[in-house]
């Protein structure tokens, strides 16, 4: 007995000067500190000393760039983490589940992947998020086919105490997510205008081409494009729905080059394949040169097409950091710690300059 009795005086002296000399049971996380130009709320959401243990369910008010969120962190066991993307057929999903898998690698969690074999699938991506309840994942990254359509799903992850990131399609201001990590689909819409605004000389006539609606980034980036080209007077613009398909693009293309004929100024994408549909329709009616088409990603066909100048610009949006920092932010909050709503990924212009250096096609993200 007394022997025992000093083995239990021996560990507890032990473990308190462990504690005594900064051993923790949470790791604290690297992220660096955050701007004055960002929230303070935000701040405080980087502070791994405010970390419970316990799991965090609902981000802080505020946002933080990607790179001062940052990419290390500590799990303190071994999550699994389910990733549901829009479509592991879709080449940039397939890079999503790349970067995420790439970051399960070197953080040391489980990450896989459940995303539907059908494009934009609601009723399979609801099935999907139902079974993982039951399934036993610590956390689950979506990228919402249809955000309302899959809210209900979603707050049945949440009332399990199961945290949901949103990767790059922003969820319902009314869902008490953990965070959104993509870009800022306002900026992007405005920045797309505003490039092909210098393009066309500030006048002329212009077509957005939109996705699915009811897809959060579709309908902000298209509300925003259209409204930064009604700043200008002298540019007419009109949009409609593709469905981020290259058949509807070239659908949609064909009907404005046949109701604006040589007076057509621009085709412009807002995500998704549409673009590449829009070059082969202005290739057809023998308009290259003529009217500009921009893309949006960097997967094959838009390095293909800005690498042939059949499209004048297409737009990164940090598909690596939305998918990478998604497993971050989820590892984060499993430990207890603080995570911000909202995390701001790069959004970039890539034209022939600087074409190679941001290629995000599956090959070039599994080599980085």
């Amino acid at each position: 007995m007394k022997k025992k009795a000093l083995s239990m005086l021996l560990a507890t002296a032990i473990l308190l000067s462990l504690a005594g000399c900064g051993g923790s049971a949470a790791p604290a996380s690297k992220s660096s500190s955050v701007s004055q130009e960002e929230s303070s709320s935000t701040a405080a959401s980087t502070d791994t000393s405010a970390a419970s243990g316990e799991v965090v369910m609902v981000g802080t008010e505020g946002s933080i760039s990607a790179e001062k969120f940052g990419y290390e962190v500590i799990p303190n066991r071994k999550y699994t983490i389910a990733v549901v993307t829009k479509s592991a057929a879709i080449p940039v999903w397939e890079s999503h589940i790349i970067a995420a898998q790439k970051a399960g690698e070197e953080i040391g969690v489980e990450v896989l992947d459940y995303s539907p074999t059908k494009a934009d699938n609601v009723e399979e991506q609801k099935r999907i998020l139902e079974d993982l309840i039951t399934t036993g994942v610590d956390a689950v990254v979506l990228a919402p086919a249809n955000t309302e359509a899959v809210k209900g799903p979603v707050q049945d992850l949440i009332d399990a105490g199961i945290p949901v990131i949103y990767d790059n399609t922003m969820g319902p201001s009314d869902v008490d997510y953990l965070t959104y990590v993509g870009i800022d689909n306002e900026l992007v819409g405005r920045m797309i205008a505003n490039e092909i605004t210098k393009m066309i000389g500030q006048e002329g006539k212009v077509v957005v081409m939109e996705g699915v609606p009811g897809q959060a980034t579709s309908d902000l980036r298209t509300a925003a494009c259209l409204e930064e080209f009604a700043a200008y007077p002298n540019i007419e613009v009109e949009s409609g729905v593709t469905k981020w398909q290259a058949d509807e693009g070239r659908k949609l293309a064909e009907d404005y080059i046949t109701k604006w004929g040589d007076s057509l100024s621009a085709l412009v994408a807002v995500g998704g394949n549409q673009a590449e549909g829009a070059v082969e329709a202005v290739k057809a009616a023998g308009l290259e040169g003529k009217v500009l088409v921009s893309g949006f990603d960097v997967q094959e066909p838009q390095y293909a097409a800005v690498s042939n100048g059949a499209e004048a610009f297409t737009v990164s949006q940090g598909v690596y950091e939305q998918a990478y920092l998604s497993v971050v932010a989820a590892v984060r909050a499993l430990n207890g710690e603080e995570v911000p709503r909202q995390i701001n990924c790069p959004i970039t212009i890539v034209n022939q300059d600087n074409l190679e250096k941001m290629d995000e096609r599956p090959d070039a993200l599994r080599s980085r």
